[in-house]
C-alpha cells in the first residue's frame, strides 16, 4: 500500500512540474539574411528567414526595405521562386537588383501575417506585445 502511495504521489508531482513547463513556445523569425550580402547591379540574390511556428499561426512573410518602402516581397515556403525545400521553415524570396539602384547598405525588415491578414504579435519576457519581425542587410554597387 505504501509503495502505491508513494507512486500516486510521484505521478502527481511530475504532472505538476510537467504541466508547468508545458508553455506554449511563441513563433519567431531567426536566421534572416540576403546571399549574397554584397551585389552589383543586375546581380540576383535570394532573401530567406527561418521561421519557427509551432501553433502554425504564421500565413505571410512579408520583407520591406527600410527608407524604400515601396519595395516589398512576399517570402514562401512552397519550393518556388528561390525557395528550395517546400515546408521546412525557411522562408524565400529570388530577386535581382534593379540596374539602376544607387549604392549603399540596405536594411531588409521582416513581418509576418496571420490567415487574417494581421501582423503576429508576440510578448516579450518584459511582457510587452510586440510585433514579430527580423532583420538583414546587403551592401549594393561595391
Amino acid at each position: 500500500m505504501m509503495a502505491s502511495r508513494t507512486w500516486t504521489v510521484l505521478c502527481v508531482l511530475a504532472l505538476v512540474v510537467f504541466a508547468g513547463c508545458a508553455t506554449t513556445k511563441q513563433p519567431a523569425l531567426i536566421d534572416a539574411k540576403i546571399v549574397p550580402a554584397r551585389l552589383a547591379p543586375g546581380e540576383g540574390a535570394i532573401i530567406c528567414v527561418r521561421v519557427i511556428d509551432p501553433e502554425a499561426i504564421i500565413a505571410e512573410v512579408n520583407g520591406t526595405v527600410r527608407g524604400y518602402e515601396e519595395i516589398s516581397l512576399d517570402l514562401n515556403d512552397k519550393g518556388e521562386n528561390g525557395d528550395v525545400a517546400p515546408g521546412d521553415g525557411v522562408w524565400t524570396v529570388a530577386v535581382e537588383v534593379p540596374g539602376g539602384a544607387p549604392p549603399g547598405k540596405y536594411n531588409w525588415y521582416f513581418e509576418a501575417y496571420d490567415a487574417d491578414g494581421d501582423l503576429v504579435k508576440v510578448t516579450t519576457d518584459a511582457g510587452e506585445t510586440v510585433t514579430l519581425t527580423a532583420e538583414a542587410s546587403a551592401e549594393i554597387g561595391f
